[in-house]
């Protein structure tokens, strides 16, 4: 018996989403679905299945694991580990035809020892660092990698790739920022393609990039946030028609009348002057149901909006349900999505984005794919 709290799955609303997305490509260039972590925690395999229907080119994860986990679904398309693939993994990466990102010069000899192994050159995508500060290799350091790549055959350069650290900001100084780092990393394609063919797959464009920075659109653009419905940053594709992917919805299991002025919760947060009546829901924080709502969000109660009355614990959470007609134990409640709040709205009041309020929606809660 599961508990009622479900992640409905609208993979329709997931095709809608990247078949928008690719519209504001030009001719020739694809979409790289990002479906890691569980696919921004939306399931990650039905999503997978769903974006290749939809006309993705490749996806990315974050993990060999997640990539294992893909291919054992008997998902068989192009995949890219976006992670460290290191001695351990490369082996697995290999035998289950996942690409890797090459981003240290130590991982050539592991990625060219491993393709000889295998009789067949291992897949790697070149990542530049042009201003993130994270992965990859300084574009000063690429010639060396060129060369040392030209001389290694059992290495196949399938892709080269950054990625942009402030596309999603609207002050003069991000876009000038982005802006040059697509202007090194365009440079640094030159050098790749010169090198090892056209044929090399160039990507750098997120979510934002995507919605902002389209005249570089190269081969292929990686979105993962706007796949799922979501805004990278507020008001950026507002007028796009992005449908959330993910209704999280439960039922009421126990309602009660509380008396005047008895508390609610832990740390008697919630009380009022006068009777209300109280809905628990069984949803909680250990769901990814950010404690940090506690007495500022709300839940949709048959067309009515149900204030989170209290703290929010680990496993329910309470609604003020006073005055909702028709309302009683079982009566469905939406904590996210169509008939509730968006994942943006709850974000903007957890003090956080949408990417984590999405990928920290717990497993134990079932993902539901429906049409």
């Amino acid at each position: 018996m599961a508990r009622p709290t479900v992640a409905e799955i609208s993979l329709s609303a997931l095709r809608h989403n990247c078949r928008t997305l690719q519209s504001l490509l030009p001719a020739g260039a694809s979409i790289f679905g990002v479906v890691k972590a569980n696919g921004y925690g939306h399931g990650a395999v039905p999503v997978a299945k769903t974006l290749f229907e939809a006309g993705a080119s490749m996806l990315g994860v974050a993990s060999v694991e997640e990539g294992i986990e893909l291919r054992e679904a008997a998902v068989s398309g192009p995949a890219l580990v976006l992670g460290d693939v290191d001695a351990d993994m490369a082996a697995e990466a290999q035998a289950h035809r996942l690409s890797a990102v090459l981003f240290r010069a130590d991982q050539i000899e592991l990625f060219a020892r491993v393709g000889e192994a295998a009789g067949r050159p291992f897949p790697v995508h070149i990542k530049v660092d042009t201003g993130m500060g994270r992965i990859g290799f300084f574009p000063e350091e690429m010639g060396a990698v060129i060369d040392r790549l030209c001389a290694e055959k059992a290495i196949a350069v399938e892709g080269f790739m950054t990625h942009l650290s402030s596309a999603d900001g609207f002050e003069s100084a991000d876009r000038d920022f982005t802006r040059s780092q697509l202007r090194r990393f365009e440079t640094a394609a030159g050098a790749v393609r010169a090198a090892f063919g056209e044929a090399v797959a160039v990507h750098a464009l997120n979510s934002a990039g995507l919605l902002a920075y389209r005249e570089f659109a190269f081969d292929m653009a990686r979105p993962g946030i706007a796949l799922y419905g979501s805004l990278p940053a507020e008001g950026l594709g507002a007028d796009l028609g992005l449908q959330p992917v993910m209704r999280l919805v439960s039922r009421i299991v126990s309602l009660k009348k509380m008396p005047s002025g008895h508390p609610v919760s832990y740390g008697r947060l919630f009380s009022r002057p006068e009777p209300r009546d109280i809905a628990v829901v069984p949803v909680g924080y250990a769901d990814g149901y950010p404690r940090r709502l506690t007495n500022a969000a709300w839940m949709g109660v048959l067309g009515h909006r149900a204030p989170v009355a209290g703290r929010v614990c680990m496993d329910m959470t309470m609604l003020d349900v006073t005055g909702i007609p028709g309302v009683r134990i079982g009566s469905e409640v939406v904590i996210m999505g169509e008939g509730g709040p968006t994942a943006d709205a709850l974000a903007a009041l957890a003090g956080t984005i949408p990417y984590e309020l999405l990928t920290q929606v717990g497993r134990r809660i079932p993902r539901r794919p429906v049409a």
